[in-house]
C-alpha cells in the first residue's frame, strides 16, 4: 500500500489530504497531564480538564471536511484523577522495584520528575484531592455537543494490566474508545470482527474487548496495541479504504493497515517517535 506519513503538526499537515477521503479515523490522543512529549502548549498541558476536552473536540472539528460522510471515527482516551502524582518514580520500577538508570532518563524525558498536572485550587466539588475527574465522559459530551454522533463507548479491558498499590480503591483496568459517527448512516463491516459463540455460531462481540496491552522495545510504549487497532480498522473502512491516526506516535495504525491493505495517513509531531515508528514500520514490514 501507498501510505502518507509525515513528521510535523497534524493541523498544517491535513491540508494536503483531498477532502472527503478518509474512511476511517483512529488515535488515541495525549491525556490530560499525563506526559510531555514537545513541550508548552501542547495537547494535554491545558490548565482545567474543562479546557482539555474542548481543545480536543475542537481539534476533531478541523478534521471533519477531510472525512466521508460515511465515515468512522474511534477514538482511545484515558482518565486521571485530581491531585494525581503523575510522575511518581514507583511507576517505572524495573522488575525487582529498583530505579535504574534507563528508566531515570526515560522518566526526565517524557514524565519529569514532577506532577504534571497544572496548579488548580481545591473547591470541595470536581477538584478535591483523588477525585475521578471522569474526563473521558466529558470529552463524549463535548463532542455530542459539536455535532458528533456517538454510536458506541467501548470498554477495553486490559488483563495484563500491572497491579497498582493504592490501597483505598480497586485497580483500574480499562480504558474507553468512542465510535462516533458524522452521519446515521456510515460504513460499518461487523461480519469481520464476529466471534465464534458458545452455541457454534458467529455473534457480535460486544463493547467489552479484551485485549492485552502490547510492549515495546527502547524508550517508548504503544498507546494502544495492534489488535485492538486491528479490530476497529476491520469493521470501520473496507478493504484498500484509507485510514487517518492524527497522533500516529508509535506506528501502531501504520503497521496494521500495511498488514490489512488499507492505506494509512498518519501524522506525528514528535520527532522521536515519528523516527521509531518509521523504523517499526521497515521491521514489521520485512517479516511480512
Amino acid at each position: 500500500m501507498e501510505h502518507f506519513i509525515k513528521c510535523g503538526d497534524t493541523l498544517d499537515l491535513i491540508q494536503s489530504v483531498p477532502k472527503n477521503s478518509i474512511d476511517l479515523l483512529v488515535t488515541s490522543p495525549p491525556y490530560w497531564a499525563k506526559r510531555v512529549y514537545n513541550g508548552e502548549g501542547e495537547i494535554g498541558s491545558e490548565k482545567t480538564p474543562e479546557a482539555y476536552v474542548a481543545r480536543l473536540a475542537d481539534f476533531f472539528d478541523e478534521l471533519k471536511p477531510y472525512l466521508k460522510d460515511e465515515a468512522n471515527v474511534f477514538i482511545n482516551i484515558g482518565d486521571t484523577f485530581f491531585g494525581s502524582g503523575a510522575g511518581a518514580w514507583k511507576k517505572y520500577l524495573d522488575g525487582e522495584g529498583n530505579v535504574t538508570e534507563v528508566q531515570k532518563e526515560r522518566k526526565e524525558k517524557f514524565f519529569t520528575t514532577k506532577p504534571l498536572q497544572p496548579k488548580i485550587r481545591q473547591n470541595g466539588k470536581l477538584y478535591q484531592n483523588k477525585q475521578l475527574l471522569l474526563i473521558p465522559s466529558r470529552f463524549a459530551i463535548e463532542m455530542q455537543e459539536h455535532g458528533w454522533l456517538l454510536r458506541d463507548d467501548i470498554i477495553w479491558h486490559k488483563p495484563n494490566r500491572i497491579p497498582a498499590s493504592v490501597t483505598d480503591r480497586f485497580n483500574n483496568t480499562y480504558e474507553h474508545v468512542f465510535h462516533f459517527t458524522l452521519k446515521k448512516k456510515y460504513f460499518f463491516d461487523l461480519d469481520a470482527v464476529k466471534v465464534l459463540g458458545q452455541n457454534g455460531k458467529m455473534k457480535n462481540p460486544g463493547d467489552v474487548w479484551s485485549i492485552n496491552t502490547q510492549p515495546l522495545n527502547g524508550d517508548h510504549t504503544a498507546t494502544f496495541p495492534e489488535s485492538l487497532v486491528e479490530q476497529i480498522v476491520k469493521c470501520g473502512s473496507p478493504a484498500g479504504g484509507t485510514v487517518f491516526d492524527p497522533f500516529l506516535g508509535t506506528g501502531t495504525t501504520w503497521v496494521v493497515c500495511e498488514r490489512l491493505g488499507r492505506k494509512c495517513i498518519g501524522f506525528e509531531i514528535n520527532e522521536g517517535y515519528f523516527n521509531f515508528a518509521s523504523q517499526r514500520f521497515r521491521e514489521a514490514k520485512g517479516k511480512q
